[in-house]
């Protein structure tokens, strides 16, 4: 593997806003300044809060003088939603990859049936050669909570670049919430042993998508504003005698993520996937943390 004090490499973290992608970049930059190497970032918000566009672009090396990254020169695309792996894909190099959660955040235009919970979301792209797609929320899920999927997509791109996994622990250790530190580094352990698995099927985008919704709330961050509980479609949220939001009916959660993107605390998170309706007979998942 190439001596990592000479490695050279332009990166670009992609997601929507809310699942950490700056937070990503920051950690990716921290990693690479520990060998000595040059960095520049650049990130971009735009109209992001909650659901937008992210993206941070990450170049390193012995010397490095641009900050953005030219189209075909990308060797990695860590996307943390299917459609921003798409949207940076023309960016990619001859020799790049990209590592992919299959979280889908739909957007609004593309949520045809709110009440049965089905969507229009083109996949086609899962057979590009050179994606790796893997359930980064369920290594999340696992680790202890949803909000570290994007260190477990780290924790894979590790295992291709040649800096140590101290390294990797130390800058989420700087850079994590030390009341987070632990959860977000079992995320990236995981991450980083993931072995390359098939990607879901290509779905035609004609076709109608089941999906599983999994709902998960950091209870010490809701301040009980009570915003979840008025712009759910569903009213599916109510203010407890802690004042704390908890759910009810879970089941008539259709995934449109309003409660999430609204919330001021960021304590909110709607996981939404898609797969076969047999595989769950269309269960959802409460999981308050």
């Amino acid at each position: 593997m190439n001596d990592p004090a000479q490695m050279s490499a332009n990166l670009v973290v992609a997601g929507v806003g809310g699942q950490g992608v700056v937070l990503a970049g920051n950690i990716i930059s921290e990693v690479t300044l520990a060998y000595g190497l040059d960095v520049k970032k650049a990130e971009v918000h735009g109209m992001s809060q909650r659901g937008g566009s992210v993206s941070a672009q990450v170049r390193f090396g012995p010397e490095v003088h641009g900050v953005l990254v030219e189209k075909g020169r990308l060797d990695w695309i860590v996307a943390f939603e299917w459609a921003e792996a798409l949207r940076w894909l023309p960016l990619l190099g001859s020799h790049g990859s990209v590592f992919a959660s299959t979280e889908q955040v739909i957007p609004p235009v593309s949520l045809r049936d709110r009440v049965e919970g089905k969507v229009r979301y083109p996949l086609e792209f899962t057979q590009h050669p050179r994606i790796r797609a893997f359930d980064a929320s369920g290594l999340a899920r696992q680790a202890g909570n949803v909000k570290t999927a994007g260190v477990a997509l780290l924790g894979a791109l590790s295992s291709a670049l040649p800096f140590s996994v101290e390294a990797w622990h130390q800058a989420i250790k700087e850079w994590v919430p030390a009341k987070a530190v632990e959860v977000n580094l079992r995320a990236f352990d995981l991450g980083r042993q993931w072995q390359s698995a098939p990607p879901p099927r290509p779905v035609p985008v004609s076709e109608l998508v089941p999906r599983q919704v999994w709902l998960s709330l950091e209870e010490s961050w809701c301040k009980g504003c009570g915003i979840c509980v008025n712009v759910c479609p569903e009213r599916i949220w109510r203010l407890n005698e802690r004042n704390v939001v908890e759910v009810q009916e879970v089941e008539r959660c259709t995934g449109c993520g309003l409660c999430e993107k609204l919330c001021p605390d960021l304590a909110i998170d709607v996981v939404v996937e898609s797969a076969s309706a047999a595989a769950w007979g269309g269960a959802k998942l409460w999981q308050p943390n």
